[in-house]
């Protein structure tokens, strides 16, 4: 009887952790390529899309906001890294001119950026609070 508890448990429990892991309040690829899809983007794109406003909120926003935005993104630093990868930016998005150019380097056109943002700060707003997705959305205009 231990046994077969033992060997349902260890069987179990990874599958559980598994799956509250990936419908938590995280941005996870699941998401990124639906909203890749809805946008006819490439998830690649929209991932590197993600970064591209990571990277303009950790240059203007505050450590300890953007360390809330970065808590509900997990893979922040990887979505940074790849949209930079992808020459989307070199070091860091400074300002808004040159958050556009990274999108359109991205090959976003101007109405899937206008869908993205949004999408984006919005999520921002319910997993991180409204004040957050507010400082978001502020950094992007």
């Amino acid at each position: 009887m231990n046994r077969r508890f033992l060997l349902l448990a260890v069987t179990l429990v990874p599958l559980l952790v598994t799956g509250c892991a990936s419908t938590g309040g995280e941005i996870d690829n699941t998401r990124i390529g639906k909203l890749a899809s809805s946008l006819g983007l490439t998830t690649e794109q929209a991932q590197a899309g993600a970064g591209v406003v990571l990277s303009r909120a950790q240059q203007a926003l505050d450590p300890a906001t953007y360390g809330r935005i970065a808590a509900v993104v997990p893979r922040a630093n990887e979505y940074m890294a790849l949209a930079s990868r992808s020459g989307a930016f070199v070091g860091s998005v400074g300002d808004v001119a040159e958050l556009n150019a990274a999108f359109s380097k991205l090959g976003f056109s101007q109405s899937q950026v206008d869908r993205f943002v949004p999408t984006l700060t919005d999520y921002v707003s319910g997993a991180a609070g409204p004040d957050v997705g507010m400082s978001l959305a502020n950094t992007l205009r």
